[in-house]
């Protein structure tokens, strides 16, 4: 068991460059003193990417691989999830996520597989490939994210994690891998590569994949999220209270004259409070999601790999 390692990568209409990074994990891994199983999840593709997933063999001795095709399209974190499912029942104790379309580095692996005293290692990223207008998008996002959770979100899918986190995560399910293990407490390592380029084609992550990708993180981190907006609520309640005070005691205790500001002010302060309280119920909203998704791990990939017997029988071969 100890010798022997999962890598899960989800995949989407990546074609010939999903091949393209199985060749060179290949390489890599090849000469490791460890067994590999590789777990491919295509995420219900639409092109000719099934097809060459069938048709691949990798050329090493250590490497098991698993094709698993999704009965209909989840999602990139969905598909990351499924091979979870997958990979709990086997036996290994290590669990390398990381995607297909070669912009994480598997150079890394050698050095993953190398470390024993931790049960999550972040790879993270270095330098990014992307637009300087997407990098500045994503430190925005980033600086949102530590000022909600206090944590620092510097690191994506890539990572690996012992059995005891991939049990946890497959039963509770997440929406956002890289945020659902920023909330573990446990022993945590990270590593810096730099984001490589895509092997082929342009970066599907564009500024729309970031807000989604931003707001599924928050998601996992509705519960601060809903407490956030709660605290302000309250400090605009008091300030509406000690302000609207002032203006009754001047109004009709001392009879002095009320300045325009207060009233302008409590107007604003108002309206500002009642956005908060727009944004607790937002964060309500965002429990209610994650508690449905929590309660929902089911099954909905199919193991279409050439020596799986289900799948040999179900083709009449």
């Amino acid at each position: 068991m100890e010798n022997n390692i999962a890598i899960i990568t989800p995949c989407f209409n990546e074609n010939v460059t999903v091949i393209a990074f199985l060749k060179e994990l290949t390489q890599i891994i090849k000469n490791l003193p460890f067994q590999f199983t590789v777990i491919v999840v295509d995420d219900a593709s639409t092109d000719n990417t099934l097809k060459l997933l069938r048709a691949f063999r990798p050329e090493a001795a250590n490497i098991d691989l698993q094709i698993l095709t999704l009965k209909y399209n989840s999602g990139h974190q969905g598909a990351i999830y499924q091979g979870l499912l997958f990979a709990r029942n086997l036996d290994c104790s290590k669990f390398i996520i990381m995607d297909s379309d070669g912009e994480d580095d598997p150079a890394a692996i050698k050095e993953l597989v190398q470390i024993d005293d931790f049960r999550v290692v972040n790879v993270v990223r270095g330098k990014r490939q992307e637009s300087l207008s997407f990098r500045l998008s994503y430190v925005i996002y980033k600086v949102i994210f530590k000022a909600i959770t206090g944590r620092t979100m510097n690191f994506g899918n890539y990572c690996m994690i012992d059995n005891s986190i991939l049990q946890s995560a497959s039963y509770t399910s997440f929406v956002h891998l890289a945020a659902y293990l920023s909330k573990q407490r446990v022993e945590t390592k990270k590593l810096v590569y730099n984001r490589r380029k895509r092997l082929d084609g342009s970066s599907k992550m564009n500024l729309t994949s970031l807000v989604h990708h931003a707001f599924k993180s928050f998601v996992e981190y509705a519960e601060d999220f809903l407490m956030l907006f709660l605290k302000l609520f309250m400090v605009i309640a008091i300030a509406i209270g000690g302000l609207l005070g002032v203006v009754l005691y001047k109004k009709f205790i001392s009879h002095q004259a009320v300045l325009g500001w207060a009233s302008t002010l409590s107007v604003n302060l108002f309206n500002t409070a009642l956005i908060c309280l727009g944004f607790f119920i937002i964060g309500i909203l965002l429990l209610n999601i994650a508690a449905k998704n929590k309660a929902s791990n089911a099954e909905i990939y199919i193991n279409i790999s050439e020596h799986n017997p289900a799948y040999l029988e179900s083709v009449g071969r």
